[in-house]
């Protein structure tokens, strides 16, 4: 069965909300920022987004691995998402939508925002958004392949890689050279986590790899 890389295109965008779904379902945070009610057309609104993100945003990229044994759209596995930011981005209000818990997302998520406001600043960097695999085709390798071709980008246009690792991520990156620069704890107890949301906040620096 193998693996392919490929620029992710405008038709593969309902599998990729479908990979997302699928890859954040067993995450009780999820459950807590999202908890619904969720409109019944929700997964094609977000897969419009993506696709107007494609063809309006020129500093997006996007990238998906492909089995190719397997029929399509199955056969996309996993994919991932760079911002390239060559100026200071302007961080506008969150605009969650219906189905959001606003206070649970502006805690999390627009700490997060500040974090990399701060760290990053005006310097020129490219924003690792999103990587998500299948969950039923984990451990493949497939978001190996992905990093690696984030990190050839990155290499291309001489710039830095910033994102934020969950606790399944991290050791992922690690392997591919990202180094930590902040470890995050959140407290959420309020909607009934059991544990902290944890996150690691990394940089690849190409000055800095082997």
């Amino acid at each position: 069965m193998p693996l392919e890389l490929h620029p992710l295109t405008e038709a593969d965008a309902r599998r990729s909300v479908d990979i997302e779904e699928a890859a954040h379902a067993p995450d009780p945070f999820n459950r807590i920022l999202s908890p619904g009610p969720f409109l019944p057309d929700e997964l094609e609104r977000r897969a419009s987004q993506l696709v107007a993100e494609l063809k309006e945003d020129p500093m997006v990229r996007w990238f998906k691995v492909v089995d190719t044994d397997l029929p399509e759209p199955e056969g996309m596995i996993a994919c991932a998402k760079i911002t390239i930011c060559l100026e200071k981005p302007l961080l506008a209000p969150c605009n969650f939508g219906p189905e959001c818990n606003v206070e649970a997302c502006e805690l999390m998520l627009g700490d997060l925002r500040q974090r990399r406001e701060r760290i990053m600043g005006d310097k020129p960097h490219v924003y690792f958004d999103a990587l998500q695999t299948d969950p039923k085709h984990q451990g493949r390798g497939a978001g190996g392949m992905l990093v690696r071709r984030i990190i050839e980008e990155a290499q291309r246009l001489g710039l830095v890689v910033y994102l934020e690792a969950s606790q399944a991520g991290h050791a992922l990156y690690k392997k591919c050279g990202f180094r930590d620069v902040e470890y995050v704890s959140i407290d959420m107890s309020k909607w009934g986590a059991t544990e902290n949301f944890i996150t690691w906040l990394m940089i690849w620096d190409p000055s800095e790899a082997v």
